[in-house]
């Protein structure tokens, strides 16, 4: 009786089977893998974003408080005079510009917090390239947007830090890198705020009035122009500070700079114009 031998042709099959199943296993896993990583990572930068806009939330809280605290002086001796308020000026410009850029920190952080994908595992498909073959998520533009912002908050970060030199370079390096951005004109203004700091006045007025050429519609303009003034007058140049001082008051009354300037104007012994409006004594 003849035994009925199986064909070589299913064991052929079987073989190969065998042969490109292992590898398609593996690969599967692998995108298994590579997937749960993607999700952890997902998850860390979500919890980072919430960490941080936490910390922005209560950095903005006590610098407000300050800036109100810092002000106080200075609308109690409107009517006043003589005192010698070139600290409290320089501490409320430089408090006012810091709340503004927090406030832009958060708005940046709950939007991307509010953008940030949800966390979970994707499905494992080779995702669609975008037009022209590009991966979305290198695309130059938001890369290039991303490396300026972390220039930008580098040097920054420097200047709250007291490391005034080293803001200057990272400040320069930014509008170097990065001449069209929006932040161009903070830039700027801070390595002016960076030189006054070091009493570099000439350096300092010299960047200030910069800003006012160079961005003429930024509401960074009013704060330079005052800033501008005072540095001229620490450099005894009081006929070109005080003409700044009434441009200032006329083209912008009713601002926190137009105030602290119709403070300098008095303390200058100016009469001061009708757009000060100061309380009689």
């Amino acid at each position: 009786m003849n035994e009925r031998r199986q064909p070589p042709t299913i064991s052929l099959i079987a073989v190969l089977v065998l042969l490109f199943a292992a590898p398609a296993c593996a690969s599967m896993q692998q995108r298994v893998t590579e997937s749960e990583n993607r999700s952890n990572t997902l998850e860390a930068q979500v919890a980072d974003l919430q960490a941080t806009q936490q910390n922005i939330i209560s950095r903005l809280a006590a610098l407000r408080a300050e800036l109100e605290s810092a002000l106080d002086p200075i609308r109690a001796q409107q009517a006043g005079g003589g005192a010698d308020l070139r600290a409290l000026e320089t501490q409320v410009s430089t408090l006012s510009e810091q709340v503004q850029q927090l406030s832009a920190a958060l708005a940046q952080a709950q939007a991307a917090a509010a953008s940030a994908p949800t966390p979970e595992t994707p499905p494992l498909t080779t995702p669609m390239p975008a037009a022209g073959g590009r991966d979305p998520s290198g695309d130059p533009t938001t890369t290039s947007a991303t490396a300026a912002e972390a220039l930008f908050n580098s040097a920054y970060a420097d200047y709250t830090a007291g490391q005034f030199i080293v803001a200057v370079s990272g400040f320069e390096e930014f509008l170097v890198r990065h001449p069209g951005s929006a932040r161009a004109v903070d830039a700027l203004y801070w390595i002016a705020e960076s030189f006054a700091a070091q009493a570099l006045h000439d350096d300092a007025r010299r960047r200030f009035l910069e800003i006012t050429q160079a961005y003429p519609g930024s509401p960074k303009v009013p704060d330079a122009v005052l800033r501008a003034a005072l540095e001229a007058v620490e450099l005894g140049q009081h006929d070109d500070a005080i003409r700044e001082l009434r441009q200032l008051v006329a083209a912008y009354s009713g601002s926190d700079a137009a105030l602290i300037g119709c403070m300098q104007l008095d303390r200058l012994g100016q009469t001061l114009p009708s757009g000060c409006r100061l309380p009689s004594p």
